[in-house]
């Protein structure tokens, strides 16, 4: 298997670099049309109107397992590993997801692998603890719900989010209201 990366982006004191086992990264731009917009759109739209709970879909199924590293090189040599040694379920799954780091001034990098199902989660999860510490025996490595920051900051701890999940943190609604506005408008 073969994974690509595409251009750096830079985002405010950081930036990112996306990759695809896709040469166009097709499933990273479909992913990206297919679920987080209208699922940004959605949020964006109960957020207007100050709710007391927020229905949660996409985020439920939505995962991310993260690996933090010292240095892009080692998330590269990573990505090199699993070109050579594909999870064992990488016929059905797309390997994708982005490294990099939201502040250049970290001393960590790190690659994110995005998932659509605890399965996959799991899966992936299980042949990174085999890889991982071959590139860097000081990794770290752990899983968390997509876009944690908008929607944690509102409903708590994503271990107890549920369909419609109750909003505990209110006098956040305009704060993340506006952050969802500039991500929705390419602001980042």
């Amino acid at each position: 298997m073969e994974i690509f990366a595409g251009s750096r982006r830079d985002i405010n004191k950081g930036y990112w670099m996306s990759f695809e086992n896709h040469p166009r990264l097709e499933e990273t731009k479909k992913h990206i049309y297919v679920r987080c917009l209208p699922c940004l759109e959605c949020l964006y739209e109960q957020l207007k109107k100050e709710p007391q709970s927020i229905k949660l879909q996409n985020p439920l199924n939505c995962w991310k397992v993260v690996v933090i590293f010292g240095k892009m090189e080692e998330c590269v040599e990573l990505l090199c590993l699993l070109e050579e040694e594909p999870p064992p379920a990488a016929a059905e799954t797309c390997i994708r997801g982005r490294m990099g780091s939201s502040d250049k001034g970290s001393p960590n990098v790190v690659i994110i692998f995005q998932m659509l199902s605890e399965t996959e989660r799991d899966a992936m999860l299980a042949h990174l603890r085999e890889l991982a510490p071959r590139v860097n025996p000081g990794y770290s490595l752990f899983f968390e719900r997509g876009c944690g920051d908008l929607y944690g900051s509102l409903c708590g701890d994503w271990c107890g989010w549920q369909e419609e999940t109750p909003v505990i943190n209110g006098q956040l609604i305009p704060f993340i209201r506006e952050k969802v506005n500039r991500l929705l408008r390419g602001e980042y």
